[in-house]
């Protein structure tokens, strides 16, 4: 579930009917404020005030203002706005709650992806482009699973990327469901150009009084891949999830290392480069205040982190699945050498499967462009400079990995290992290579292990504009393979 502890967060509960005028200079935190005029369904509106949310009518709308969003991207208003509901299958009518993007100052055009839930239990997505108000249905999707009859909870996401929009709903912790739509018909000019974002909950006139649809939580955000849902189709239970949102990294699935260090770099992995965030854990790379030498007289500037899952858990077949921002977007992050990968746990075998490795930015010695960019990779051996492996670049989707929470994910299972940035698959790897079941031999377990690594001269070291980084991780998803 989304975390109350993220940015740009609004809590309100809207009764049935269409609302009118709301007044948020009188409005106080837990107020009932009357939402409808006579002769309509009444309502109640509470909620919680936030400096930089603008609580407007009609439709009990609630938008973030300019200074909420940086502009960032092919257009300044590419955004990933999330919210989460609680409401039950109304008796009668339809209700409808909606996540906003690029909405204009006069309010006329915006972007919208909307759920609606009718009394027979349909619920379908749908993407719309408001123009001028007036609406144009892009794509819908009938959702696969009915509406509970009793209360329940989902969570409704919209990321905006230029003409490619992508709506995403996941009902009551089942698997995500999600539309995609490319906004071609148009111009570009003739798209929304705003840079607001919001929510919003209404209900029809023939939905009873009493039904009650709750707006839980709600955020705005860069432009990135929204959440996943802690179920995955075609997957087994989940295994092993971590979405650092305890206060304290979780010593029953985290090692933690400290005071050591790699020959092949120039840092010194330290405990105090791994820190606890909003909802998110960071795992560093900090210039040291003097530098230190250890036993190979290297000099060594740089702090970095390092937790991994060893003799915690592992794992044989399964699919992973990590959201993070990890720095490789400007030049202060040449040299940070970071991300996800996993060694078997008994290490007499070579083999190693790399989810997302980054080598910061373009420092002008690799031949290709390092920028935004990751590397997934299957090693079959560990010494340095190995090139027997299987690899790839992500695609270039127009991210900003540095600030943008984007989804890296691997499946491994007895045909071997497939590799996703956002839902893409980009690589794949087969087992019926002599070298993989040489390496990854079949029953043999994987461990997780997450660090950032002063990055080597290959990949053009530290340079005099790098400056402290770090990935941040919003979560790590292990779920079983079943066959």
């Amino acid at each position: 579930m989304l975390s109350v502890s993220r940015r740009n967060f609004l809590s309100l509960t809207a009764a049935t009917g269409i609302a009118t005028a709301l007044s948020t200079q009188t409005a106080h935190a837990n107020t009932g404020v009357v939402l409808n005029g006579e002769g309509q369904n009444s309502g109640i509106l509470r909620f919680t005030r936030l400096p930089d949310i603008a609580y407007t009518s009609p439709f009990t709308q609630a938008f973030t203002d300019a200074r909420s969003f940086t502009p960032l991207g092919t257009n300044h208003s590419d955004a990933l706005v999330e919210a989460t509901y609680t409401t039950a299958r109304p008796t009668a009518g339809t209700i409808y709650t909606r996540v906003i993007a690029r909405r204009t100052g006069n309010s006329r055009d915006y972007y919208t992806a909307m759920l609606s839930i009718d009394f027979t239990g349909a619920m379908t997505l749908h993407i719309e482009r408001v123009m001028d108000r007036r609406t144009v249905l892009l794509g819908q999707r009938v959702l696969a699973a009915s509406a509970p009859t009793s209360s329940f909870s989902y969570e409704l996401a919209l990321s905006v990327r230029a003409t490619r929009l992508v709506a995403q709903v996941i009902v009551a912790g089942g698997a995500a469901e999600s539309l995609v739509v490319n906004d071609n018909q148009v111009p570009f000019s003739a798209t929304p150009q705003g840079i607001g974002t919001g929510a919003s909950v209404y209900a029809g006139r023939a939905v009873p009084s009493t039904h009650v649809i709750r707006l839980e939580k709600a955020k705005s955000d860069h432009w990135g891949e929204h959440r996943g849902g802690t179920t995955a189709a075609g997957w087994g239970r989940l295994i092993f999830e971590d979405d650092f949102s305890g206060g304290a990294l979780d010593s029953t699935k985290w090692r933690v290392r400290d005071k050591s260090y790699v020959g092949f770099d120039s840092g010194v992995i330290l405990k105090e480069a791994v820190t606890m965030g909003d909802s998110s854990t960071k795992i560093w790379l900090k210039k040291l205040a003097a530098p230190v030498t250890y036993g190979d007289g290297k000099r060594r500037d740089w702090a970095t982190g390092y937790i991994d899952t060893v003799g915690k858990f592992s794992a044989e077949s399964f699919r992973l699945e990590y959201r993070a921002k990890q720095p490789a977007s400007t030049p202060e992050h040449i040299g940070a050498w970071g991300g996800i990968w996993m060694r078997p746990d008994n290490t007499a075998f070579l083999g190693e499967i790399d989810i997302s490795e980054s080598y910061g930015y373009a420092s002008g010695k690799q031949k290709i462009d390092i920028s935004n960019r990751s590397e997934g990779t299957v090693h079959y051996g560990q010494e340095q400079g190995n090139k027997a492996k299987k690899n790839a670049l992500i695609p270039v989707l127009g991210q900003n990995l540095a600030t943008e929470y984007h989804t890296w994910a691997v499946e491994k299972t007895p045909a071997g290992i497939r590799f996703f940035f956002d839902g893409i698959e980009y690589l794949f790897v087969s087992s019926e290579d002599p070298r993989y079941r040489a390496a990854l031999p079949s029953g043999e377990k994987f461990n997780i292990r997450l660090c950032m690594q002063a990055g080597n001269a290959y990949w053009g070291g530290l340079a005099g504009s790098t400056r402290d980084c770090a990935i941040e991780v919003d979560y790590v998803r292990v779920w079983e393979y079943v066959g």
